[in-house]
């Protein structure tokens, strides 16, 4: 009685197990030509541990703080002249220019050049004042034709400046230069205007106020 076949299955399953190990090594090998990237690391270094870049590494370049109110106050006291007009005098020679050089001749106002004197002398020394309120011959004929034709002049302070020249400004006495702008309106005539300039001297009384000592020119 002949034996039983049963080697032939068993080789047949051998075989398919041989053949599957192969392709699958085929394909490992495929897939490392293809993509040889899979099977070594990336170079590029990992972004976690990557150097910082030149805005990271370079230092801080803020701009300059913006200076206060109090700053820019001690800047402009800093940046004057140890020469310059001290503020209060300067008040004080504005108010002299503009009665000094201001008139009004028509009906009811002045009566004559003298009356500018007066209201200048407010801002003078004793000594100046009692000069400044006399009546003197100040254009007696240029007043009589502003007196008929209802002229009037006013006057405003365009600078305030130390004169070329003059000596600097000490905690008694000054020297002020203001150029200023007339404006004379007649009636029935278009108003004209002028530049002129006066140089004065300014002294620093006792009782702590800034007077007009002198007119130095005019």
């Amino acid at each position: 009685m002949p034996a039983p076949q049963t080697e032939k299955p068993n080789t047949w399953k051998i075989f398919l197990l041989f053949a599957a190990a192969a392709l699958l090594a085929i394909t490992g090998i495929l897939l490392l030509v293809v993509d040889p990237g899979r099977a070594a690391p990336s170079a590029e270094p990992d972004t976690a541990t990557a150097s910082p870049g030149p805005f990271a590494s370079s230092p801080s370049t803020s701009s300059e703080p913006t200076p206060t109110a109090q700053d820019t106050a001690a800047a402009e006291q800093d940046s004057s002249a140890p020469g310059s007009v001290p503020p209060k005098a300067a008040d004080t020679a504005r108010g002299f220019v503009l009665a000094w050089a201001s008139h009004d001749a028509r009906p009811g106002h002045d009566v004559s050049f003298s009356d500018a004197g007066w209201r200048a002398a407010a801002y003078a020394t004793d000594e100046f004042a009692a000069q400044l309120r006399e009546p003197g011959d100040r254009s007696t004929r240029l007043w009589q034709q502003w007196s008929a034709d209802k002229t009037r002049v006013t006057c405003v302070v365009d600078r305030v400046a130390t004169p070329d020249g003059a000596p600097s400004a000490t905690t008694t006495r000054a020297y002020v230069r203001l150029l200023y702008t007339c404006t004379t309106r007649a009636a029935g005539q278009p108003a004209t205007r002028s530049h002129d300039q006066l140089a004065l001297e300014m002294r620093h009384e006792p009782a702590g106020a800034w007077r007009v000592a002198a007119i130095m020119s005019a």
